[in-house]
C-alpha cells in the first residue's frame, strides 16, 4: 500500500512540474466526471420512467460509463439490451 501511494505521489509531482499537461489533464478529467454524473442522472430518469412501465433499466458505474462515451445512442442501447434481455 506505501509502494502505491509514493508511486502515485510521484506521478503528481512529475505532473505538476509539466504545468501546461497537468491543467490539460485536470480540465479533461473534470469534463470526464460531469459527463458521468449527467449520464447516471439521464439514466436514472429514464429508470423511472421506463420503471412505471414495467422496464427495469440498471443504472450503475458501466451503464453510466457507457452513456458518457456514446450520448444519446448509449441511452437507447443500454435501455435496448436490457429489454431483450
Amino acid at each position: 500500500m506505501k509502494i502505491v501511494i509514493i508511486a502515485c505521489s510521484l506521478v503528481l509531482l512529475m505532473l505538476l512540474m509539466f504545468r501546461k499537461s497537468f491543467s490539460s489533464i485536470m480540465e479533461r478529467f473534470s469534463i470526464l466526471l460531469f459527463r458521468l454524473g449527467f449520464s447516471v442522472l439521464l439514466l436514472f430518469g429514464v429508470h423511472l420512467l421506463l420503471g412505471s412501465f414495467g422496464y427495469n433499466i440498471p443504472v450503475n458505474l458501466f451503464t453510466g460509463a457507457v452513456v458518457a462515451v456514446l450520448g444519446i445512442p448509449g441511452v437507447a442501447s443500454v435501455v435496448a439490451i436490457s429489454i431483450f434481455i
